[in-house]
């Protein structure tokens, strides 16, 4: 009865043994989050070109209803020794091409309290070449100050 036992957890190693070594290879892998980001105030340079940027990216029923406090956001991951980053760019810099999967969010924070907020994530096709900025999101959340309604 001892001998089958030991028999059967030799084989029970021998099986789990097969399937752990590429679980630890797979979870070896550094994996590497960036986030950066930036804000740019009412009605300053920066704010206007990074909402003229979100306006040519979506339908203009999402377009910005006005230059407000903009704040900026990117993120990518990567995997082993990948660069995280697209470019090493300032965080406000707006982004002409990204990396799979890279974020970029952009808020638009109006006088009356309204708030707009964009998400665009980098697609490239099966190809590997080319790619661009899909709208993956958008919220609109009316304020309520009623001195600067807009």
């Amino acid at each position: 009865m001892k001998h089958a036992l030991i028999n059967g957890l030799a084989v029970l190693a021998i099986a789990l043994g097969g399937l752990f070594p590429a679980a630890a290879s797979a979870s070896s892998q550094r994996v590497t989050q960036t986030v950066t980001s930036d804000a740019f105030p009412m009605q300053t340079a920066g704010a206007r070109q990074v909402l003229d940027w979100v306006a040519q990216r979506v339908k203009p029923s999402f377009a910005p209803q006005g230059y407000g406090n903009v704040r900026v956001e990117r993120q990518a991951f990567s995997v082993g020794r990948a660069s995280a980053r697209s470019d090493e760019s300032i965080p406000g810099k707006l982004p002409g091409q990204g990396i799979p999967g890279e974020v970029y969010r952009v808020e638009n924070l109006l006088p009356d309290g309204s708030l707009q907020t964009w998400e665009f994530t980098w697609v490239e096709p099966p190809s590997g070449h080319g790619g661009g900025w899909d709208v993956t999101g958008y919220t609109y959340r009316k304020g309520n100050d009623p001195v600067n309604q807009q």
